[in-house]
Protein backbone atom coordinates (compact mmCIF):
# COMPACT_ATOMS: atom_id res chain seq x y z
CA UNK A 1 0.00 0.00 0.00
CA UNK A 2 1.37 3.48 -0.89
CA UNK A 3 2.83 5.53 2.03
CA UNK A 4 0.57 8.51 3.19
CA UNK A 5 2.42 11.70 3.29
CA UNK A 6 1.13 14.36 5.25
CA UNK A 7 2.25 18.29 4.73
CA UNK A 8 1.14 21.78 5.29
CA UNK A 9 0.33 23.34 1.82
CA UNK A 10 1.46 26.38 0.59
CA UNK A 11 -1.19 29.38 -0.89
CA UNK A 12 -1.30 27.33 -4.79
CA UNK A 13 -2.85 24.27 -3.21
CA UNK A 14 -5.19 25.50 -1.19
CA UNK A 15 -8.28 25.97 -3.36
CA UNK A 16 -7.84 22.22 -4.38
CA UNK A 17 -7.75 20.92 -0.35
CA UNK A 18 -11.15 22.91 -0.17
CA UNK A 19 -12.49 21.44 -2.97
CA UNK A 20 -11.38 17.75 -1.52
CA UNK A 21 -13.21 18.70 1.75
CA UNK A 22 -16.04 19.92 0.15
CA UNK A 23 -16.61 17.07 -2.19
CA UNK A 24 -15.69 14.71 1.03
CA UNK A 25 -18.97 16.08 2.44
CA UNK A 26 -21.35 16.00 -1.31
CA UNK A 27 -20.76 19.48 -2.03
CA UNK A 28 -19.78 21.15 -5.04
CA UNK A 29 -16.47 22.87 -6.11
CA UNK A 30 -16.33 26.08 -4.60
CA UNK A 31 -17.07 29.49 -6.72
CA UNK A 32 -15.29 31.68 -7.87
CA UNK A 33 -17.23 34.40 -5.98
CA UNK A 34 -17.02 32.05 -2.84
CA UNK A 35 -13.76 31.18 -3.00
CA UNK A 36 -13.01 35.02 -2.72
CA UNK A 37 -14.29 34.79 0.67
CA UNK A 38 -13.44 31.39 2.03
CA UNK A 39 -9.86 32.33 1.16
CA UNK A 40 -9.77 34.75 3.43
CA UNK A 41 -10.27 31.86 6.33
CA UNK A 42 -8.76 29.18 4.47
CA UNK A 43 -5.10 31.34 4.74
CA UNK A 44 -5.49 32.05 8.10
CA UNK A 45 -3.32 28.90 9.64
CA UNK A 46 -1.89 26.02 8.12
CA UNK A 47 -3.43 23.88 5.38
CA UNK A 48 -2.45 20.12 5.66
CA UNK A 49 -2.70 18.04 2.34
CA UNK A 50 -2.22 14.32 2.86
CA UNK A 51 -0.68 12.95 0.10
CA UNK A 52 -0.98 9.36 -1.66
CA UNK A 53 1.57 9.36 -4.66
CA UNK A 54 1.53 12.51 -6.44
CA UNK A 55 -2.87 12.46 -5.59
CA UNK A 56 -3.79 14.89 -2.89
CA UNK A 57 -6.13 12.36 -1.07
CA UNK A 58 -7.36 14.42 2.45
CA UNK A 59 -6.89 17.49 3.97
CA UNK A 60 -8.13 19.26 7.18
CA UNK A 61 -7.02 23.19 8.48
CA UNK A 62 -5.96 24.57 11.20
CA UNK A 63 -7.84 27.49 12.73
CA UNK A 64 -5.92 30.21 15.27
CA UNK A 65 -9.07 30.76 18.04
CA UNK A 66 -9.39 31.26 21.60
CA UNK A 67 -11.40 28.72 24.22
CA UNK A 68 -13.38 30.50 27.11
CA UNK A 69 -12.64 28.12 30.16
CA UNK A 70 -14.39 27.91 33.86
CA UNK A 71 -13.02 31.27 35.27
CA UNK A 72 -13.55 33.67 32.52
CA UNK A 73 -10.11 33.09 31.10
CA UNK A 74 -9.51 32.40 27.66
CA UNK A 75 -6.69 29.76 26.49
CA UNK A 76 -5.59 29.67 22.35
CA UNK A 77 -7.11 26.74 20.75
CA UNK A 78 -6.35 25.37 17.54
CA UNK A 79 -9.84 25.12 15.60
CA UNK A 80 -9.71 22.44 12.92
CA UNK A 81 -11.98 22.03 10.16
CA UNK A 82 -12.51 21.50 6.49
CA UNK A 83 -11.41 18.16 7.06
CA UNK A 84 -12.41 15.77 4.43
CA UNK A 85 -10.68 12.56 2.58
CA UNK A 86 -12.23 11.56 -1.07
CA UNK A 87 -14.70 9.25 -1.60
CA UNK A 88 -12.16 6.90 -3.77
CA UNK A 89 -8.71 7.26 -1.11
CA UNK A 90 -10.93 5.93 1.97
CA UNK A 91 -9.66 2.68 3.89
CA UNK A 92 -5.69 4.04 3.09
CA UNK A 93 -4.93 5.30 6.83
CA UNK A 94 -5.47 9.00 5.11
CA UNK A 95 -7.76 10.38 7.90
CA UNK A 96 -4.75 8.68 10.48
CA UNK A 97 -2.26 10.27 9.23
CA UNK A 98 -3.76 13.55 9.15
CA UNK A 99 -5.43 13.66 12.43
CA UNK A 100 -1.86 12.56 13.83
CA UNK A 101 0.06 15.27 12.38
CA UNK A 102 -2.76 17.93 12.92
CA UNK A 103 -2.03 16.76 16.75
CA UNK A 104 1.72 17.38 16.17
CA UNK A 105 1.48 21.00 14.48
CA UNK A 106 -0.88 22.37 16.88
CA UNK A 107 1.40 20.97 19.77
CA UNK A 108 4.81 22.95 17.74
CA UNK A 109 2.37 25.48 17.35
CA UNK A 110 1.90 26.48 21.06
CA UNK A 111 -1.84 25.27 21.34
CA UNK A 112 -2.92 23.47 24.79
CA UNK A 113 -6.50 22.73 23.42
CA UNK A 114 -8.13 21.58 19.79
CA UNK A 115 -11.37 21.99 19.28
CA UNK A 116 -13.79 20.24 16.40
CA UNK A 117 -17.34 20.43 15.25
CA UNK A 118 -17.27 16.58 14.64
CA UNK A 119 -19.26 14.82 12.04
CA UNK A 120 -18.26 11.01 12.25
CA UNK A 121 -18.41 10.42 16.03
CA UNK A 122 -16.91 7.03 15.91
CA UNK A 123 -13.63 8.69 14.17
CA UNK A 124 -11.95 10.93 16.34
CA UNK A 125 -12.24 9.35 19.93
CA UNK A 126 -9.46 6.80 19.19
CA UNK A 127 -7.37 10.24 18.95
CA UNK A 128 -8.30 11.38 22.35
CA UNK A 129 -11.15 13.85 21.43
CA UNK A 130 -13.93 14.30 23.34
CA UNK A 131 -17.11 16.31 23.72
CA UNK A 132 -16.27 19.54 25.61
CA UNK A 133 -19.53 21.42 24.98
CA UNK A 134 -22.92 19.92 24.44
CA UNK A 135 -26.12 21.95 23.18
CA UNK A 136 -30.14 21.25 22.83
CA UNK A 137 -32.61 21.88 19.97
CA UNK A 138 -35.67 23.41 21.19
CA UNK A 139 -39.30 23.88 18.98
CA UNK A 140 -41.78 26.46 20.42
CA UNK A 141 -45.17 27.57 19.02
CA UNK A 142 -45.63 31.08 19.47
CA UNK A 143 -49.27 30.81 19.54
CA UNK A 144 -48.89 29.08 23.25
CA UNK A 145 -45.36 30.50 24.04
CA UNK A 146 -46.50 33.32 25.90
CA UNK A 147 -43.49 34.67 28.51
CA UNK A 148 -44.60 35.19 32.47
CA UNK A 149 -44.68 38.52 33.33
CA UNK A 150 -41.92 38.10 35.53
CA UNK A 151 -39.52 37.69 33.30
CA UNK A 152 -36.76 40.31 32.81
CA UNK A 153 -36.52 42.87 30.82
CA UNK A 154 -34.69 46.20 30.33
CA UNK A 155 -34.57 47.05 27.03
CA UNK A 156 -35.47 46.60 23.17
CA UNK A 157 -34.95 44.38 20.02
CA UNK A 158 -33.91 46.03 16.57
CA UNK A 159 -33.26 44.86 13.42
CA UNK A 160 -30.31 45.58 11.76
CA UNK A 161 -29.82 46.22 8.13
CA UNK A 162 -27.53 43.60 6.14
CA UNK A 163 -24.85 46.05 5.24
CA UNK A 164 -24.51 47.54 8.48
CA UNK A 165 -24.45 44.10 10.52
CA UNK A 166 -20.65 42.99 8.31
CA UNK A 167 -19.55 45.54 11.10
CA UNK A 168 -21.87 45.26 14.15
CA UNK A 169 -21.99 42.04 14.62
CA UNK A 170 -17.91 41.17 15.31
CA UNK A 171 -18.22 44.28 18.05
CA UNK A 172 -21.29 42.37 19.65
CA UNK A 173 -19.87 38.98 19.72
CA UNK A 174 -16.05 40.51 21.13
CA UNK A 175 -17.94 42.11 23.97
CA UNK A 176 -19.78 39.50 25.29
CA UNK A 177 -16.40 38.31 26.28
CA UNK A 178 -16.06 34.68 27.33
CA UNK A 179 -19.35 34.50 28.98
CA UNK A 180 -19.59 31.15 29.19
CA UNK A 181 -17.04 28.38 29.38
CA UNK A 182 -16.76 26.63 25.73
CA UNK A 183 -17.39 30.17 23.84
CA UNK A 184 -14.73 30.21 21.01
CA UNK A 185 -13.51 33.48 19.27
CA UNK A 186 -14.49 34.67 16.19
CA UNK A 187 -11.53 35.93 14.00
CA UNK A 188 -12.43 38.79 11.76
CA UNK A 189 -11.28 36.39 8.78
CA UNK A 190 -14.13 33.90 10.31
CA UNK A 191 -16.62 36.78 10.05
CA UNK A 192 -15.88 37.60 6.40
CA UNK A 193 -16.15 34.16 5.29
CA UNK A 194 -18.67 33.12 7.08
CA UNK A 195 -20.95 36.02 7.97
CA UNK A 196 -19.89 38.80 4.84
CA UNK A 197 -20.27 36.52 2.31
CA UNK A 198 -23.75 35.82 2.38
CA UNK A 199 -24.45 39.70 2.93
CA UNK A 200 -22.76 40.52 0.19
CA UNK A 201 -24.51 37.55 -2.16
CA UNK A 202 -27.89 38.76 -0.88
CA UNK A 203 -28.26 35.29 1.38
CA UNK A 204 -28.21 36.96 5.05
CA UNK A 205 -30.69 35.98 7.47
CA UNK A 206 -32.19 38.69 9.30
CA UNK A 207 -30.61 39.78 12.65
CA UNK A 208 -32.01 41.20 15.80
CA UNK A 209 -29.98 42.97 18.41
CA UNK A 210 -30.98 43.53 22.27
CA UNK A 211 -30.11 46.68 23.27
CA UNK A 212 -29.91 47.31 27.29
CA UNK A 213 -29.05 50.02 29.44
CA UNK A 214 -25.45 50.23 28.20
CA UNK A 215 -25.70 49.02 24.72
CA UNK A 216 -25.50 46.70 22.39
CA UNK A 217 -25.39 43.49 24.03
CA UNK A 218 -26.78 40.44 22.84
CA UNK A 219 -28.45 39.24 18.97
CA UNK A 220 -29.79 36.61 17.03
CA UNK A 221 -30.03 35.58 13.42
CA UNK A 222 -32.87 34.18 12.16
CA UNK A 223 -34.35 33.06 8.69
CA UNK A 224 -38.19 32.10 7.84
CA UNK A 225 -38.37 29.05 6.32
CA UNK A 226 -41.88 28.17 4.52
CA UNK A 227 -43.21 24.59 3.56
CA UNK A 228 -46.35 24.83 2.12
CA UNK A 229 -48.88 27.19 0.88
CA UNK A 230 -50.19 29.81 3.05
CA UNK A 231 -48.38 33.12 4.65
CA UNK A 232 -47.13 31.25 7.82
CA UNK A 233 -43.36 30.47 8.34
CA UNK A 234 -40.86 28.31 10.82
CA UNK A 235 -38.45 31.01 11.85
CA UNK A 236 -34.69 29.00 12.10
CA UNK A 237 -32.48 30.71 14.87
CA UNK A 238 -28.86 29.77 13.43
CA UNK A 239 -26.95 32.27 16.01
CA UNK A 240 -27.95 33.36 19.40
CA UNK A 241 -25.71 35.18 21.71
CA UNK A 242 -26.57 37.12 24.91
CA UNK A 243 -24.57 37.12 28.25
CA UNK A 244 -27.23 38.82 30.44
CA UNK A 245 -30.65 37.19 30.96
CA UNK A 246 -32.47 40.39 30.36
CA UNK A 247 -30.95 40.33 26.86
CA UNK A 248 -31.67 35.98 26.03
CA UNK A 249 -35.19 37.08 27.47
CA UNK A 250 -35.94 39.83 25.27
CA UNK A 251 -34.63 38.25 22.12
CA UNK A 252 -36.53 35.11 22.78
CA UNK A 253 -39.81 38.12 23.64
CA UNK A 254 -39.00 39.11 20.01
CA UNK A 255 -38.97 36.01 18.45
CA UNK A 256 -41.85 34.54 19.47
CA UNK A 257 -43.57 37.44 18.74
CA UNK A 258 -43.27 37.58 15.03
CA UNK A 259 -46.53 37.61 12.96
CA UNK A 260 -47.20 34.87 10.66
CA UNK A 261 -44.67 32.15 12.42
CA UNK A 262 -46.15 28.70 13.18
CA UNK A 263 -43.09 27.64 14.29
CA UNK A 264 -40.07 28.70 16.53
CA UNK A 265 -36.44 26.67 16.35
CA UNK A 266 -33.32 27.33 17.59
CA UNK A 267 -30.84 24.66 16.85
CA UNK A 268 -28.06 25.04 19.50
CA UNK A 269 -28.82 26.62 22.75
CA UNK A 270 -26.79 26.41 26.19
CA UNK A 271 -28.58 23.03 27.97
CA UNK A 272 -29.23 25.11 30.68
CA UNK A 273 -31.24 27.86 29.05
CA UNK A 274 -35.05 27.17 30.94
CA UNK A 275 -36.74 28.90 28.18
CA UNK A 276 -39.66 26.57 29.37
CA UNK A 277 -39.80 28.75 32.68
CA UNK A 278 -39.76 32.03 31.05
CA UNK A 279 -42.91 30.32 29.69
CA UNK A 280 -46.56 30.34 31.16
CA UNK A 281 -47.49 27.44 29.52
CA UNK A 282 -44.12 25.34 30.04
CA UNK A 283 -45.24 22.85 27.42
CA UNK A 284 -45.21 25.39 24.54
CA UNK A 285 -41.45 24.15 23.93
CA UNK A 286 -39.86 21.06 23.24
CA UNK A 287 -36.35 19.86 23.35
CA UNK A 288 -35.90 18.25 19.70
CA UNK A 289 -32.51 16.77 20.13
CA UNK A 290 -29.60 16.89 23.25
CA UNK A 291 -26.19 17.38 20.50
CA UNK A 292 -22.66 16.85 21.19
CA UNK A 293 -21.43 20.55 20.21
CA UNK A 294 -17.54 21.15 20.44
CA UNK A 295 -15.60 18.22 20.78
CA UNK A 296 -12.15 18.97 22.33
CA UNK A 297 -8.44 17.32 22.28
CA UNK A 298 -6.45 18.20 24.97
CA UNK A 299 -2.83 18.76 23.25
CA UNK A 300 -0.42 19.86 25.94
CA UNK A 301 -2.15 18.36 29.22
CA UNK A 302 -0.27 20.27 31.69
CA UNK A 303 -1.33 24.14 30.03
CA UNK A 304 -4.37 23.22 29.53
CA UNK A 305 -5.21 21.99 32.99
CA UNK A 306 -3.79 24.99 34.72
CA UNK A 307 -5.18 27.33 32.58
CA UNK A 308 -8.82 26.72 33.98
CA UNK A 309 -10.31 27.85 37.57
CA UNK A 310 -11.04 24.81 39.66
CA UNK A 311 -14.16 24.98 42.72
CA UNK A 312 -13.91 24.54 46.50
CA UNK A 313 -13.04 20.69 46.25
CA UNK A 314 -10.14 18.59 48.27
CA UNK A 315 -6.55 18.36 46.47
CA UNK A 316 -7.56 15.26 43.50
CA UNK A 317 -4.44 13.35 42.06
CA UNK A 318 -5.67 11.76 38.43
CA UNK A 319 -3.63 9.35 36.46
CA UNK A 320 -3.88 9.90 32.56
CA UNK A 321 -3.50 7.85 29.99
CA UNK A 322 -2.70 9.26 26.80
CA UNK A 323 -1.70 6.84 23.70
CA UNK A 324 -1.15 9.07 21.08
CA UNK A 325 0.56 11.74 22.47
CA UNK A 326 2.58 9.98 25.49
CA UNK A 327 3.95 13.27 26.80
CA UNK A 328 0.79 13.61 28.58
CA UNK A 329 0.65 10.49 30.01
CA UNK A 330 1.21 11.58 33.90
CA UNK A 331 -0.20 11.65 37.25
CA UNK A 332 -1.66 15.21 37.61
CA UNK A 333 -2.45 17.46 41.11
CA UNK A 334 -5.52 18.90 40.66
CA UNK A 335 -6.01 21.94 43.91
CA UNK A 336 -8.38 25.30 43.86
CA UNK A 337 -5.14 26.69 43.27
CA UNK A 338 -4.49 25.12 39.86
CA UNK A 339 -2.77 22.08 38.66
CA UNK A 340 0.45 20.28 37.70
CA UNK A 341 2.13 17.11 37.28
CA UNK A 342 2.88 15.08 40.19
CA UNK A 343 4.45 11.84 41.38
CA UNK A 344 2.10 11.06 43.97
CA UNK A 345 -0.55 8.03 43.43
CA UNK A 346 -3.57 8.50 41.59
CA UNK A 347 -7.10 8.29 43.33
CA UNK A 348 -8.66 8.40 39.47
CA UNK A 349 -7.38 7.23 36.39
CA UNK A 350 -8.88 8.02 32.95
CA UNK A 351 -8.28 8.53 29.28
CA UNK A 352 -7.62 11.90 27.46
CA UNK A 353 -10.87 11.77 26.04
CA UNK A 354 -12.61 11.01 29.09
CA UNK A 355 -10.87 14.02 30.76
CA UNK A 356 -11.43 16.36 27.85
CA UNK A 357 -15.54 15.73 28.30
CA UNK A 358 -14.97 16.83 31.79
CA UNK A 359 -12.50 19.70 31.22
CA UNK A 360 -15.02 22.34 30.57
CA UNK A 361 -17.29 20.45 33.28
CA UNK A 362 -19.91 19.15 30.94
CA UNK A 363 -19.37 15.98 31.91
CA UNK A 364 -18.98 15.01 35.62
CA UNK A 365 -16.64 12.17 37.33
CA UNK A 366 -19.36 10.32 38.96
CA UNK A 367 -21.36 10.14 35.70
CA UNK A 368 -18.14 9.23 33.68
CA UNK A 369 -17.34 6.08 36.34
CA UNK A 370 -20.61 5.14 36.05
CA UNK A 371 -20.19 4.33 32.44
CA UNK A 372 -16.66 2.93 33.11
CA UNK A 373 -15.13 5.72 31.70
CA UNK A 374 -13.56 7.05 35.16
CA UNK A 375 -11.56 4.10 37.19
CA UNK A 376 -12.03 4.66 40.71
CA UNK A 377 -9.23 4.12 43.22
CA UNK A 378 -10.26 6.31 46.38
CA UNK A 379 -14.42 6.19 46.18
CA UNK A 380 -14.47 9.39 48.40
CA UNK A 381 -12.62 11.34 45.36
CA UNK A 382 -15.53 11.55 43.00
CA UNK A 383 -17.48 14.20 44.69
CA UNK A 384 -14.48 16.12 45.72
CA UNK A 385 -13.88 15.72 41.59
CA UNK A 386 -17.07 16.57 40.47
CA UNK A 387 -16.54 19.95 42.85
CA UNK A 388 -13.63 21.19 41.33
CA UNK A 389 -14.56 20.64 38.07
CA UNK A 390 -18.06 21.56 37.65
CA UNK A 391 -18.92 24.54 35.55
CA UNK A 392 -21.69 27.50 36.25
CA UNK A 393 -23.08 28.15 33.30
CA UNK A 394 -23.12 25.32 31.68
CA UNK A 395 -20.33 24.87 29.36
CA UNK A 396 -21.84 26.18 25.51
CA UNK A 397 -19.92 27.04 22.03
CA UNK A 398 -22.51 27.57 19.50
CA UNK A 399 -20.33 28.69 16.23
CA UNK A 400 -20.42 26.91 13.48
CA UNK A 401 -16.76 26.66 11.77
Amino acid sequence: MTEVDVRVLDNSERRAAHDVARGAQHLAAVSDGEWAYVRDLHEHGPVLGAFLGESLAGTVRLIPSGLALPGGVTVPMAATTGSGVRADRTGRGVFTGLRRESLRLAAEQGFPVMGNLVTGAMLYGRFGHGVGTRSRAVRLNPREARLRPEVPTDGDVRLVDPEASIGLLPRLYEGLGPYRPGVMGRSAHWWRAKWERLVRTGKSPSVAVHRGPDGDDGFAVYEAKRSGPGPRVTLMVTDFHAARPEAVAGLWRFLLGIDLVEEVCARRRPTDELVEAMLVNWRACRTHALDDDLWLRLVDLPKALDARAYGDGDPLVIGVVDDVLPGNSANYLITPAGAAPTEERPQLTLSVQALAMAYLGTMGFAALASVGSVRVLDDKALPGADRLFGARPAPFCGTLF
